[in-house]
């Protein structure tokens, strides 16, 4: 079953980030969320999935990845 989506979060210490799926698997830590951020997108687009970031304030940064039906339809 394909990700639906691709989470950084920081880990309990909030003293670096982690890169994991929807089943909480987790697939990288990173000592800065830029670092988590730009593994995350590579993944995120390679599975076309959504990539959401967790800050610490509580805020969640969004951005798809995922085909729209039309470049479904043509195969791009």
């Amino acid at each position: 079953m394909a990700a639906t989506a691709i989470h950084v979060v920081p880990d309990d210490n909030f003293d670096d980030w982690v890169v994991r799926n929807d089943n909480g698997h987790e697939i990288g830590h990173y000592p800065t969320r830029e670092e988590a951020e730009l593994a995350a997108h590579a993944t995120a687009r390679e599975l076309q999935t959504k990539l959401i970031v967790h800050l610490p304030d509580g805020r969640r940064k969004c951005e798809s990845f995922t085909k729209g039906w039309l470049a479904k339809l043509l195969g791009s």
